[in-house]
């Protein structure tokens, strides 16, 4: 899904006149993804993997992407996609600026 956000906001600079002329990174904590998304040699183990992984290894073929290591405990990403520990909730938040919202009630 940020591969193809990312796509449709590099379209839209373009579209603006403002294009963007380098490789944006890709947070990745898979090592296994990393190295699939950038061989570009298809493997008979590779030939059923879901097309969106297709679409990230062409836009790293194309250097739109590119992919980068991250540690786990460090991927901010996971605050939208999984439930987290309040500690590891509230260490993300503040990484993000995004500030508690207080209750009126």
């Amino acid at each position: 899904m940020a591969a193809q956000e990312n796509a449709w906001l590099v379209q839209l600079m373009s579209d603006l006149h403002q294009p963007v002329d380098y490789s944006v990174p890709l947070y990745c904590d898979n090592q296994s993804a990393i190295r699939l998304a950038e061989n570009p040699v298809f493997h008979a183990r590779t030939k059923h993997v879901e097309v969106h992984y297709h679409f990230i290894r062409e836009k790293v073929l194309q250097e739109e992407i590119e992919m980068r290591q991250i540690n786990t405990d460090e991927q901010v990403a996971d605050l939208f996609t999984k439930g987290l520990s309040t500690g590891k909730f509230e260490k993300f938040r503040r990484q993000l600026n995004m500030e508690k919202r207080m209750s009126w009630c």
